[in-house]
């Protein structure tokens, strides 16, 4: 049996093909498209038209793949940019007179629970507490959770793109507008610092997207790119992500468009990722730092393959 799970993210749409034929997904086919489907819009809770017909040509790709690969049942789970959006209803719509996919738009608690079931297949988590952290473009998701079970989510109105649109107005980012992010940020955050007060957290676990890119710049770096090839995690030194931290901050676009093992795409909004990243780790004194590349899009594989 085979699924297709397509995440009609806010900046990107991803295609995951999976069966499950022993106890870990087998990948069959992975592809991404940067739709930026937030774009002009993600801070108005509207999708613009312009946003909808590249997600329309995105999504007729992806039924193409889904007959090629000869799947059982296809998936298509919207977030954030979706879920708040004023014209949801007739973007649905639309993509299903178009495509025939039909959308299942989810509320971030539901979003935060399949971002755990995802990085559980990819990272083996254990008794210890940790803080599991997937950052979006419209909305970042908190989880703490063991090997066991989640202990408390929530999802948070502060995705990539949205820090981006409101808070990045110059080139290279300036001391105020990292400070602006850092107080939005906190105030934003507050009931996730309070509970986190009853667990004792030293490990921060990212999960896909945005920390995937972190690895990979830190990986050419060191000049260990192959690491990341095969594997679906990957640990973090500390000390070599702050030093990234500080080369992305004083970047132009036009810098960030060289960084090796970032791609294009994310060149704009990772500064305002790496701001919430880098917020959190001082703030909570993280010690241990790691990479789940799993996240949404196998969660929904796994609970499928779980209930049939």
């Amino acid at each position: 049996m085979k699924v297709a799970v397509i995440d009609i993210g806010t900046n990107t749409f991803n295609l995951l093909i999976a069966s499950k034929p022993r106890n870990r997904l087998v990948l069959d086919k992975v592809t991404k498209e940067f739709v930026f489907l937030g774009k002009g819009g993600i801070n108005k809770n509207i999708i613009q038209e312009d946003a909808i017909l590249r997600a329309i040509t995105t999504l007729k790709e992806f039924k193409a793949l889904c007959l090629e690969y000869k799947v059982d049942s296809i998936h298509a789970i919207a977030t954030s940019a979706v879920r708040n959006a004023s014209n949801k209803l007739s973007f649905v719509q639309k993509v299903f007179d178009e495509t025939s996919i039909e959308i299942q738009i989810i509320n971030g608690d539901t979003e935060a629970k399949f971002i755990y079931e995802g990085a559980r297949e990819s990272l083996d988590f254990e008794a210890q507490p940790i803080l599991l952290m997937d950052i979006g473009g419209g909305s970042t998701e908190f989880i703490i959770c063991n090997n066991q079970k989640i202990f408390w989510k929530k999802s948070f109105e502060i995705g990539a793109a949205r820090l981006f649109e409101k808070y990045q107005k110059s080139d290279k980012i300036t001391t105020s507008e990292i400070a602006e992010i850092e107080h939005h940020i906190a105030n934003i955050l507050l009931p996730l610092f309070n509970i986190l007060k009853e667990f004792n957290i030293i490990t921060l676990v990212g999960s896909s997207g945005s920390f995937t890119s972190f690895a990979k710049i830190i990986a050419n770096k060191l000049g260990k790119s192959n690491d990341l090839i095969k594997t679906s995690n990957y640990i973090f030194d500390i000390k070599e992500y702050n030093n990234i931290h500080q080369s992305i901050l004083n970047s132009t676009l036009k810098q960030r468009l060289y960084i090796r093992g970032l791609i294009k795409e994310r060149a704009p909004m990772i500064v305002v990722g790496t701001v919430l990243v880098n917020f959190l780790l001082r703030k909570l004194d993280i010690q241990h730092f790691k990479l789940a590349r799993y996240a949404l899009k196998e969660g929904v594989a796994s609970d499928f393959f779980k209930n049939n």
